[in-house]
């Protein structure tokens, strides 16, 4: 673990981030090789525990993780829990859709664009973004090009404490900040409130970034409210509003008319190794005219425990394993299935078995697959009988409503409390179940397979809502816009008003898209490094 000294009043540095996650990280060592000083502010950084570090958070609904299962303090971050998926956003993510409101990116997807090559490679991912071979379908309601690539190394940690231990120019400071202090004008920040074993302390530098997860910028910002009540637009501006995240989960099976045809929609390496998939999505051209949100969808491979795979051959290999003990052992634990690992019925299986005229044919297909997935676990189980789960991943409409604001602590704890109210608009619902509807009339229409519910019409729509779950991704918090009325940051990720503090990450999205927000936080956060870059050369000597 990197060294963290205490703060020590006399050093400022030419810029101060809080927070060392992926983001922070990608900043902090760009800035260092682009040769500014930075102070990097990290609560548990030297590894130890700090009581409460996750923050002081009440929920108030059943939408939104745990604090510990969305956060991490210490070097590296939340990428200690992250699965390592790069998704970037589409052209369409940054334009003002008249069916989404409060739409619209003050900046064009290019101006982000070119930092992908790098913030792919930071993130130890293949920064050529080759793609598989382009599947030949006439009809394009269905796009059959979005990938996704994965990190060979998602947890950052400790190879990020080893570079920060060899830095000249990064200090590494541990400590919780809970405070900004802005000077007499209120115009630029003077110091950060740092706590840290019951002492409080003030890291100045020249610009100011808050890098440290959509929650927690939010907090800090709210705080800054609280105490200069016109900032950010007052309580009923944007600052801690617009929160969004992505629905995700199943309410369908998908048949493939041709099982071998999973093989294009399986993980497979890319020609430099790294592991990619392609991902069904509903075009451009439908999603404007049927007024639907970003959605994506993949196939997911049923567990070999779960009879509804249809497969004579799976079920005998699973009833095997199950007779001689042997299931738990060799299974990863991790495949799902439609209705739970309680509901599973042996006599389904058998079943599978009788009516499944090909399963002696089939059995040596699946245990050669079986076996390359014991050496090479990321390959997916292939069903030939083509029936897989089909995990949908949503985009949300930005609402001010679903939000985040400060509740009293009673003095008992150095930062403040936050109160999540984390909500799913009607909106939300509705675009996944026609985004199922369209991708089953154009499986259809090509013959190319069909979607099998797993729900009643009826009960669709709550199925969709009892697995709304997020909180990992923390978008739309402090959102940029071009105008303080609309959001909290300008396109450069400054805020708006304050001329020496920005913002960093996910929480500067207006809207989400259906991309995993990591890579696209990671080039932003690229961005800005050359913003600050830029504005310390025109800046006078300090």
């Amino acid at each position: 673990m990197a060294a963290a000294d205490r703060v020590r009043g006399s050093e400022t540095a030419d810029i101060c981030i809080v927070g060392a996650g992926p983001v922070g990280l990608a900043l902090a060592f760009k800035l260092e090789k682009l040769g500014l000083d930075v102070t990097l502010l990290e609560m548990g950084a030297d590894g130890a525990a700090i009581a409460g570090n996750t923050g002081n958070i009440e929920f108030q609904n059943a939408h939104h993780a745990p604090s510990l299962a969305m956060s991490r303090p210490g070097i590296g971050g939340a990428s200690a829990l992250w699965g390592g998926r790069c998704v970037a956003f589409d052209d369409l993510d940054f334009e003002k859709r008249g069916h989404v409101p409060f739409s619209g990116w003050p900046l064009p997807h290019e101006s982000l664009r070119s930092y992908y090559p790098e913030a792919f490679s930071f993130l130890n991912c293949s920064p050529t973004q080759t793609a598989p071979e382009k599947l030949c379908i006439a009809d394009a309601s269905i796009s059959t090009e979005a990938i996704e690539r994965w990190s060979r190394q998602p947890d950052l940690g400790a190879e990020s404490a080893r570079r920060l231990n060899g830095s000249r120019r990064i200090r590494l400071v541990n400590g919780r900040a809970t405070g900004i202090r802005l000077d007499s004008s209120g115009g630029r920040v003077e110091c950060i409130t740092v706590h840290r074993d019951g002492e409080e302390m003030h890291v100045a530098a020249g610009n100011f970034v808050l890098a440290g997860g959509g929650l927690e910028n939010a907090r800090l910002l709210l705080s800054l409210q609280r105490d200069r009540s016109e900032f950010g637009g007052g309580s009923e501006g944007p600052t801690g509003r617009f929160y969004q995240g992505h629905l995700t989960g199943y309410i369908a099976l998908l048949h493939l008319e041709k099982p071998a045809m999973a093989r294009q929609f399986a993980f497979q390496l890319d020609d430099q190794g790294y592991i990619v998939r392609r991902r069904f999505q509903v075009s451009t051209a439908v999603q404007l005219k049927e007024r639907l949100l970003n959605c994506v969808f993949w196939l997911d491979a049923v567990s070999i425990a779960d009879p509804i795979h249809g497969s004579g051959s799976l079920s005998l290999v699973y009833l095997f394993l199950k007779a001689l003990g042997l299931y738990r052992r060799l299974s990863n634990g991790l495949a799902p299935t439609s209705r739970g690992t309680q509901n599973i019925n042996r006599r389904e299986h058998w079943r599978n078995i009788v009516t499944d005229r090909r399963w002696l044919i089939d059995l040596s297909g699946v245990l050669q697959n079986m076996r390359q997935r014991r050496r090479n676990r990321w390959r997916i189980l292939i069903n030939p009988k083509g029936r897989y789960l089909l995990r949908y991943h949503a985009e949300q409409v930005p609402n001010p409503e679903s939000r985040v604001f400060l509740k009293a602590n009673g003095g008992q704890a150095p930062s403040d409390a936050l109160a999540v109210d984390y909500r799913v608009t009607d909106q939300d619902l509705s675009s996944v179940l026609r985004s199922h509807e369209i991708l089953d009339d154009w499986l259809r229409r090509n013959g190319l397979g069909r979607l099998e519910y797993l729900h009643d019409p009826d009960t669709r729509r709550q199925a969709v809502l009892n697995q709304a779950f997020d909180g990992y991704h923390q978008i739309g918090l402090s959102r940029m816009a071009a105008t303080p009325a609309e959001g909290v940051a300008d396109a450069d990720c400054r805020v708006h008003g304050i001329a020496n503090l920005y913002l960093a990450g996910s929480c500067l999205f207006p809207t989400g898209g259906h991309a995993n927000p990591t890579l696209p936080a990671v080039a932003l956060a690229l961005r800005l490094a050359d913003h600050l870059k830029d504005q310390s050369a025109a800046a006078p000597n300090r």
